[in-house]
């Protein structure tokens, strides 16, 4: 009966600490912890998700079609992500579609992306953006515009 009663304290114990839980992603779970309880293959539209950094909102994106490809790899279809400068500067991109994956920490876009700020405009075939480094390349062939008021500027001005 002794040995019963521990080996039933012993599974009580297991279930209750196994049983409801989500399983814990190392590489979903610190960036998008609701990603967790979704499988892959799983779709959700219209996602806004904002990104803060020092208590302010560094960045905003978009987008029509969120879709789970792998448990490190997400889809973005219908893109547009704001950045928004210390400044006040805000930069826009749009892009028609975009893989992110965790592992890597990188956005790679595909079909043309354009991107717009008070000081530049540019369009090329696809972006690479790191989001440990928070920069990016523009894949080419790239057209960029540069406005002439950004080489007019002094110090310190906007």
């Amino acid at each position: 009966m002794k040995r019963c009663l521990i080996t039933l304290c012993a599974l009580t114990a297991l279930t209750s600490t196994a049983v409801g839980e989500v399983p814990v992603d190392d590489l979903v779970g610190n960036e998008f912890p609701g990603l967790q309880l979704l499988p892959p293959g799983s779709k959700i539209r219209g996602i806004s998700l904002p990104r803060y950094e020092n208590h302010r909102v560094s960045a905003l994106l978009m987008t029509e079609l969120l879709e789970i490809l792998t448990r490190s790899e997400i889809r973005f279809t219908g893109i547009r992500a704001q950045l928004y400068a210390e400044n006040g500067e805000v930069t826009t991109v749009f892009c028609p579609q975009a893989d992110y994956d965790f592992s890597k920490s990188a956005v790679t876009t595909t079909g043309n992306a354009e991107v717009t700020s008070p000081r530049f405009s540019a369009r090329g075939e696809g972006v690479i953006f790191s989001t440990n480094t928070n920069t990016g390349i523009l894949r080419g062939p790239v057209r960029t515009t540069v406005n002439n008021s950004a080489f007019n500027r002094k110090n310190g001005e906007r």
